[in-house]
């Protein structure tokens, strides 16, 4: 009896209840439980090699080229519930000597088996960065990554945030703020030259 009280609390937790996500380390609470809807798919072409990173991978709900940065168009994207943030995830591939980009949308536990101790920093705080692949999954040494194999992660925390548009600003406001820190700095400069 107890146990089905607990399944039924946890179900409730996860799946009606309003609770948001935590903003800020000191806010975490690991019983929290909260949901957000992010959307769900993966490159066209990663269809057809599927069957050699499922089990790096959750499958998304829709594979497309629309999941692509420059062709992303979320009427033909998948939604997926989760209880932890939504992800993009960018892939280096090389195929035939050329630079290709996967991409991945969803939420973290897509990925799976990841090493929790090198997301945890970007867990609270909507963020791109860019990781290792050996870094990112548990035993990472162990799949084969070459140390130069890199991903480039965005994380999120509020629903559908993982789309193209809200990546790019991401990197509009990076991009100004290099411009007003190289600016403040040679402003810097000039003051204390005289």
């Amino acid at each position: 009896m107890a146990t089905d009280f607990l399944r039924l609390f946890s179900y409730v937790l996860a799946n009606v209840s309003d609770l948001t996500h935590p903003t800020a380390a000191s806010d975490y609470n690991p019983l929290q439980a909260y949901r957000l809807t992010c959307y769900s798919c993966m490159s066209q072409y990663l269809e057809e090699q599927y069957s050699y990173i499922a089990y790096l991978y959750s499958k998304p709900v829709v594979f497309t080229d629309r999941c692509d940065e420059k062709l992303f168009d979320h009427r033909y994207l998948g939604l997926h519930n989760c209880t932890d943030m939504c992800i993009t995830l960018r892939i280096e591939d090389r195929v035939g000597g050329r630079k290709r980009y996967g991409y991945l949308r969803g939420c973290m536990s897509d990925v799976l088996n990841y090493n929790d101790s090198a997301i945890r920093p970007f867990s609270y705080h909507d963020k791109c960065y860019h990781i290792r692949l050996r870094d990112l999954f548990v035993r990472g040494s162990n799949y084969g990554f070459e140390e130069s194999d890199h991903a480039h992660m965005c994380s999120c925390h509020n629903d559908r945030c993982n789309s193209a548009a809200a990546l790019r600003s991401m990197r509009t406001y990076l991009f100004f703020g290099l411009i007003g820190l190289t600016a403040l700095l040679s402003r810097h400069r000039l003051l204390f030259s005289h």
